[in-house]
């Protein structure tokens, strides 16, 4: 599509050369948008609303108190609108002083969607794809959009899927390469966040045992409603991760977990962060897995067990308060479980039994 034949907001945020220009990242593109904007004054609001929401939503590589004030005095300018979502400053202030604390980016809340509609609820006529603990399976959708479903998850496909729209929920950890239809929305559903997919490439990641959840962007641009008591939009670039935190304590799931509603959980806090433009270490570590390639990034016990019982179906039980200090950096690709386990003994200094299916760790 032509510049010239862009007509929402949606348009240009998608367009990877508007993105740098928002960003100021490219001389060439910032040249560029400049000129275009010079010479078509009939899309010159429409732009400006698409680079006001950019800076908005994705402009966290600014101050932290610059954006503040920033986004303060955009609110205060659509004061007289009616908008869907309410941003509260205190839990805005408190999210900003741990994620720089973190070397995160700062996240903004959104007080309207980039799209108006509002995202349903998808209907109880679906078509499942599940696979076992130790399994991976890869498959194309009705539209084109192909998935990589990892170990343990569970993806429901809507029976009106591409009919008017494109609604699918996960439980579980999946790869998708969405094909692009502008006419209907592929809208996936977790249990702690909805994502709207402008037509892109991105991993998510919701275990319901786990105590977090994540989605990784790799191209193009999706919009992220997070679920619970304080709903909020965010708009996700190219090469950022977002990490939801639950509040509540997650319990283990049984083996039919994955067959069952599971109730939402309540979120306690929102991270955002830039990850490596090129294929980098946290990039590799996030979707790895789709190449069968298990890596780890300085992660602890607690991280690394559920890990490791979804790849190798066993039943990890970890005994001894010395071990979760230890941290691991490493990757495997064909290992089997002892190998990897004999692996990490030459890092940190620990036991183990094995016994079938159910292994135990302890303090050396």
């Amino acid at each position: 599509m032509n510049h010239n034949e862009y007509r929402d907001v949606e348009d240009f945020l998608i367009d990877n050369t508007f993105q740098a220009y928002c960003a100021e990242e490219n001389e060439q593109c910032i040249s560029y948008w400049e000129k275009y904007i010079a010479t078509h004054p009939e899309q010159a609001e429409t732009i400006a609303r698409a680079k006001r929401l950019f800076h908005i939503l994705a402009g966290h590589k600014k101050p932290v108190n610059k954006q503040l004030e920033a986004m303060k005095q955009t609110i205060a300018e659509q004061e007289s609108a009616p908008r869907t979502f309410r941003p509260n400053f205190m839990n805005i202030l408190k999210v900003a002083a741990v994620l720089v604390a973190l070397g995160f980016g700062y996240l903004w809340f959104s007080r309207a969607p980039l799209t108006e509609q509002p995202i349903r609820e998808m209907s109880a006529n679906v078509t499942r794809y599940e696979t076992k603990l130790g399994e991976k399976k890869m498959f194309e959708l009705k539209d084109g959009t192909k998935v990589t479903l990892n170990s343990g998850s569970r993806l429901e496909v809507e029976g009106a899927f591409n009919q008017e729209d494109r609604h699918v929920n996960l439980i579980g950890e999946a790869f998708f390469e969405v094909a692009k239809n502008k006419d209907k929305p592929f809208v996936l559903h977790t249990n702690d966040f909805d994502i709207r997919v402008l037509g892109t490439t991105f991993n998510v990641k919701s275990y319901p045992e786990e105590m977090r959840s994540e989605a990784l962007l790799v191209e193009g641009l999706i919009e992220m409603k997070s679920k619970g008591e304080n709903e909020n939009s965010i708009i996700v670039k190219p090469n950022q991760k977002v990490t939801i935190y639950r509040q509540v304590t997650a319990v283990k799931p049984k083996a039919d977990v994955i067959k069952k509603t599971v109730p939402k959980a309540a979120v306690k806090e929102i991270a955002i962060q830039d990850v490596a433009e090129k294929v980098g270490e946290d990039l590799v570590a996030d979707i790895a897995w789709k190449e069968n390639r298990l890596v780890l990034v300085d992660q602890d016990f607690s991280s690394l067990k559920p890990t490791l019982e979804r790849w190798y179906d066993v039943d990890i039980t970890i005994e001894g308060a010395a071990l979760q200090d230890y941290r691991f950096t490493a990757t495997f690709s064909r290992e089997n479980i002892e190998q990897v386990l004999i692996a990490l003994q030459k890092v940190q200094p620990f036991k183990y039994e094995i016994h079938g299916r159910k292994i135990t760790i302890k303090e050396k």
